[in-house]
């Protein structure tokens, strides 16, 4: 499936409630516009999202999204809070296997759920600050 990703790629979390709905209406439209097809799925800009994100993307139509919580997505993560593996370009058909394999997941991603969970704090504070309340 291609899905949808936001419109200009921003960090949704930090968005008024019209910049967000705007974000996730719009690139529904155009996905399905090109497609033929509206996207089921969503994937959160850079992992973030909120309660507020997750309900505008459930209004926008989306059926389910996803984070990156560098993990495999589980049944009891809810539809709109699913978590996803990264793949980068330097990621070797050796280490893909091994992701779709599931196997070294905490070795491989050990840094990057730190990483996010400190921004999470980060962004989180931004938004209080900000009006954009979680």
């Amino acid at each position: 499936e291609i899905g949808g990703h936001s419109h200009t790629h921003p960090q949704l979390d930090q968005l008024d409630a019209g910049r967000l709905r705007f974000e996730a209406l719009r690139c529904r439209e155009i996905v399905a516009e090109e497609l033929g097809t509206a996207p089921v799925s969503f994937a959160y800009p850079y992992g973030y999202s909120s309660r507020r994100v997750r309900t505008a993307v459930r209004e926008a139509g989306f059926a389910q999204a996803l984070a990156v919580g560098n993990a495999p997505a589980r049944r009891r993560q809810g539809p709109y809070a699913l978590e996803r593996l990264t793949v980068r370009r330097s990621t070797g058909i050796g280490e893909f296997t091994r992701l779709v394999e599931q196997r070294a997941l905490g070795r491989n991603f050990a840094a990057d759920r730190a990483l996010t969970k400190g921004y999470a704090l980060v962004r989180r504070a931004r938004g209080a600050v900000r009006g954009h309340w979680i």
